[in-house]
C-alpha cells in the first residue's frame, strides 16, 4: 500500500491570523497618513462661530484695557482684522489675530460672514459704529456654510456677545 504524505494531503488555504493583522495595521497607517494631508471638508460651523466670537471678545477686552478704541472689520466675506483705532494718525492698525499669529483672520473654506461687518469697542466695552457712535440696536453677525447658518449678537448698550 502506498502511504500518503500528510503535508500534501492538507494543502494550505487562506491567510494566517498574523498575515491578516499585518495587512490591517498597514492599511491603518496609510489611512492615518491620508487623513493628515487631505483638506478638512467637514466644516464645523459652530467651531468657526465660536472662534470668531472669541476674537470679537478679545478686541472688546483689549479696548477696555487700552487707551484706544479697538475694532473688528471684515475686509471681505472670509477674512477680518482686529486692532486699535489710533487717531490722529494712521487710523486703524491691524494686530496679530490670537491663535493664528497672522495680521488677518481667515474663516475656513466654505464659511462666509455677513457682508460689511464692522464693530468698534470703547474703553467701557460698548459697541460703536465706524464713526464712533454707539449702536442704537443690537448687531447680529451671521456665518454661513452652504445652507447651514449660525449667528451671534452684540448687544447695543452693554456690548455683551451672545
Amino acid at each position: 500500500m502506498k502511504q500518503s504524505n500528510p503535508s500534501k494531503a492538507h494543502s494550505r488555504q487562506g491567510f494566517s491570523l498574523i498575515e491578516v493583522v499585518a495587512v490591517l495595521a498597514l492599511l491603518g497607517i496609510v489611512a492615518a497618513g491620508y487623513k493628515r494631508i487631505l483638506p478638512d471638508f467637514n466644516i464645523d460651523l459652530s467651531k468657526e462661530t465660536d472662534r470668531l466670537t472669541s476674537h470679537v471678545r478679545n478686541a472688546q477686552v483689549r479696548a477696555q484695557a487700552d487707551t484706544y478704541e479697538w475694532r473688528v472689520v471684515f475686509t471681505d466675506a472670509t477674512s477680518y482684522q482686529i486692532g486699535p483705532v489710533v487717531l490722529p494718525g494712521p487710523g486703524f492698525t491691524p494686530r496679530v489675530i490670537p491663535e493664528s499669529g497672522q495680521l488677518q483672520g481667515l474663516l475656513k473654506n466654505g464659511v462666509t460672514a455677513s457682508p460689511g461687518f464692522m464693530v468698534r469697542f470703547d474703553s467701557w466695552g460698548r459697541p460703536l459704529n465706524d464713526a464712533g457712535v454707539p449702536f442704537s440696536s443690537n448687531k447680529t453677525v451671521t456665518l454661513r456654510a452652504g445652507a447651514e447658518t449660525q449667528s451671534f449678537t452684540i448687544l447695543a448698550h452693554t456690548g455683551l456677545i451672545q
